[in-house]
């Protein structure tokens, strides 16, 4: 078999060599804890203040406002779960299309008095600033949407709704996972928290990060020791923190150029597909990310597809990471107004800024030939 094409990004990426440069000296020089007085415990400091500040500083944020955690589902979670400080109470508003870090999240504060109004995404693939303003009610306590759709790439528009949550006084709460490191991006006003991951670009696995705008008071849900100003008890993973700083910074380097080349090659893949694999149909009909492209193939199972691939050695997705194994389609897209057929034959796509025009004209062929195939 020729060398495999990954095109499952959304789901993990490849450690940037410059990344794992940056750990190596966490991880085989003296232990250090930031937390300790001697000076070990300081110079430890010291650098998770620097990737702080460096993080802070691509975000255009202050440093405080930066809580490391586990991953960006912890992220997420601190900022939903946490935003409640004694009793679950009032509304909130998200979408039918989230991630299940806020998608459950949701529904276990929901059976504890939170009142959730689910708005649905239907075929545009994601809400719309009217369907906010609409939802909102003098007992609102928040918004937690997606920026972009991990499964199909659909964005949200951040700014509109952010505009509409400022001027309610409505925290807007982001799950910025499937955003960063695809685009550059401002952080409107109007937005009151994200959550990220680092290993969706380039970073380690094992590390997040929320953003938390300073007027918004988070109650802990790890609790312990002072250490993340108290929002997240437990000794900083110091190593993984230096290599997501480094794999923001890398960010500096390679956008907005790996933009440009992300969008050119999911254009091409898509274009190519839509042809040689016919029929095919694009899932989801609103603003994508550079990366993603979500295409099902009827007459298909997508089970079925995504084996006959990987033994063929594409490695492609039929949704979220977090929900592979699950033999029913996908939620989001039935959740979408997709009728199951439709759905169950629903392969992903994503890309990397490693991805070459050689890996997505073998992927076209490779894709094409196989889908055809199980029609015949």
């Amino acid at each position: 078999m020729s060398e495999r094409i990954y095109l499952d990004n959304n789901s993990t990426t490849g450690i940037d060599p410059r990344v794992l440069e940056a750990m190596l000296p966490e991880l085989s020089e003296l232990p250090s804890n930031p937390s300790s007085i001697h000076y070990f415990g300081q110079q430890a400091k010291t650098r998770l203040s620097v990737a702080r500040s460096t993080i802070a500083n691509f975000l255009k944020v202050k440093p405080q406002e930066i809580v490391f955690t586990s991953s960006g589902t912890e992220a997420m979670n601190l900022l939903l779960r946490g935003f409640f400080h004694k009793e679950i109470s009032g509304h909130a508003i998200s979408s039918n299309a989230e991630h299940s870090c806020v998608y459950k999240t949701l529904l276990d504060l929901q059976e504890k008095g939170l009142d959730v109004s689910f708005l649905p995404a239907g075929l545009l693939g994601a809400v719309t600033p009217d369907q906010i303003k609409a939802a909102i009610r003098p007992d609102t306590r928040f918004i937690s949407l997606n920026a972009v759709n991990n499964e199909t790439g659909i964005k949200h528009d951040l700014n509109a709704i952010g505009q509409i949550a400022l001027e309610a006084g409505i925290p807007l709460f982001v799950d910025g996972v499937a955003w960063i490191g695809k685009e550059l991006f401002t952080i409107h006003p109007g937005i009151s928290g994200i959550g990220f991951s680092g290993h969706k670009f380039h970073g380690p696995k094992g590390i997040g990060f929320a953003f938390v705008r300073s007027n918004i008071k988070l109650k802990p849900i790890i609790t312990g020791g002072p250490q993340e100003s108290v929002l997240r008890a437990g000794t900083e993973n110091l190593a993984a923190i230096v290599g997501l700083a480094k794999a923001v910074e890398v960010l500096k380097v390679e956008l907005p150029a790996a933009t440009e080349r992300m969008a050119l090659l999911r254009d091409k893949l898509e274009a190519g597909l839509l042809v040689k694999a016919d029929p095919a149909v694009v899932n989801g009909m609103g603003h994508r990310i550079c990366n993603t492209c979500n295409l099902s193939f009827p007459g298909d199972l997508g089970e079925d597809l995504l084996i006959a691939l990987d033994m063929a050695g594409v490695a492609v997705s039929h949704g979220s990471a977090c929900s592979s194994g699950a033999l029913e389609p996908s939620r989001i897209l039935t959740n979408m107004g997709l009728p199951p057929q439709i759905a169950k034959s629903a392969i992903r796509f994503s890309l990397s800024r490693n991805t070459t025009e050689e890996e997505i004209d073998r992927a076209i062929e490779i894709v094409s030939e196989i889908a055809n195939r199980f029609r015949k």
